[in-house]
């Protein structure tokens, strides 16, 4: 029996219905796509934190006035016994020394002729082996530490309200979280940053808890539109290595990544809180996604940081990395009553864009 027109006509409405549906997927898509390019371009957070031209982002942050301390410390002399420290003092230079800038206490970089492989021959015999390229220098802080202590906080999860903040002075924000696990033998610490629910960074850190405090054994960094890279703490080998990188950096203890050090900061100041103070100059090794370098931290003394919940009392301090280095300044502030957790981020670029953390809430785990 031949169907009428109207049954005929039926199917029509599903067909029309499912382009419909198509459309405004393929809609959705495309305004995702456009979003994440437009974040991109817009807040420049994605910026090197290796002596490298290839974008990076960290969590870590800076302020828009770098705090500085009237003189750096001096260049640190190379180790006695071989063992490195996690954050050293630095001697303050006499009051009528001139006051240098900042400057880099090793580099842990070696230019490719330094690199190479060579060949060599001997009188009258066959030529050697080709020479396998040496471990690059390791930029070492000196032996004595000052802190005796460490005392790693308890776990919890920090959320923070983010902004990122272009030179020109426009501002985008959006959210950070960060997750510290301890368990009293192992540390993990991963942290997210997102901007209209979509994430523009994130880093994981995981390692042991020992004497020296934090102890890293991989960080792992993935940022929006760049794929993952890992740095490896190789403890047989004692070198550092980079999935990003054909460089290797000798370890010898102490040194940590770009997501472990403000809790090796805050591991240190809640073992052994009365060494800190204003004025205080440290040291540390921090390994990034290709290399790795000295950080300078200068304690610039306690501020009173205004929380949601109210406001608390914090240790601020700065950080000069290398000069090499893609960030001009970090500053970082740790609550001692609030088990010394990070409260406050603030990152600047050499650009002058700029990434700032507030914490809101702390929930423990």
């Amino acid at each position: 029996m031949p169907l009428s027109p109207a049954s005929a006509l039926k199917p029509r409405p599903v067909r029309r219905r499912l382009g419909i549906i198509v459309a405004v997927l393929l809609l959705t898509l495309l305004a995702h796509l456009l979003v994440i390019e437009w974040l991109k371009n817009e807040l420049q957070l994605i910026a090197p934190t290796d002596d490298d031209d290839e974008p990076s982002i960290s969590i870590t942050l800076q302020s828009p006035e770098p705090v500085r301390p009237p003189a750096p410390p001096p260049e640190p002399a190379h180790k006695a016994d071989g063992k490195a420290v996690a954050a050293v003092p630095k001697a303050q230079p006499a009051a009528a020394a001139p006051e240098p800038a900042p400057a880099p206490v090793a580099e842990a970089q070696t230019s490719a002729a330094d690199s190479s492989t060579s060949l060599s021959t001997t009188v009258g015999g066959p030529q050697a082996e080709p020479a396998r390229p040496e471990p690059e220098a390791s930029p070492e802080p000196p032996a004595n530490a000052l802190f005796e202590k460490v005392s790693p906080p308890p776990s919890a999860e920090l959320q923070f309200n983010a902004a990122g903040i272009r030179n020109d002075g426009r501002r985008i924000d959006g959210r950070g979280i960060m997750e510290w696990r301890n368990d009293g033998q192992r540390y993990s610490v991963s942290n997210e940053i997102s901007v209209l629910m979509i994430t523009l960074a994130k880093y994981r850190s995981e390692g042991e808890l020992g004497k020296l405090g934090v102890a890293p054994l991989l960080y792992v960094e993935k940022r929006i539109g760049r794929s993952e890279t890992n740095t490896h703490f190789q403890r047989d080998t004692q070198l550092i290595s980079f999935s990003a990188s054909t460089r290797t950096v000798p370890a010898t203890g102490g040194e940590q990544d770009r997501g472990s050090w403000m809790w090796q900061l805050a591991s240190l100041g809640r073992g052994d809180p009365g060494k800190f103070e204003a004025g205080l100059s440290l040291e540390m090794v921090v390994a990034g996604t290709k290399m790795a370098d000295v950080w300078r931290i200068y304690v610039n003394g306690l501020e009173s940081v205004a929380l949601p919940d109210g406001e608390v009392s914090a240790w601020r301090m700065s950080v000069i990395p290398g000069p090499d280095s893609f960030d001009k300044q970090i500053d970082l502030w740790l609550a001692p009553e609030r088990d010394w957790y990070p409260v406050k981020l603030q990152h600047q670029d050499k650009n002058g864009n700029r990434i700032e953390l507030l914490l809101t809430k702390i929930i423990a785990k």
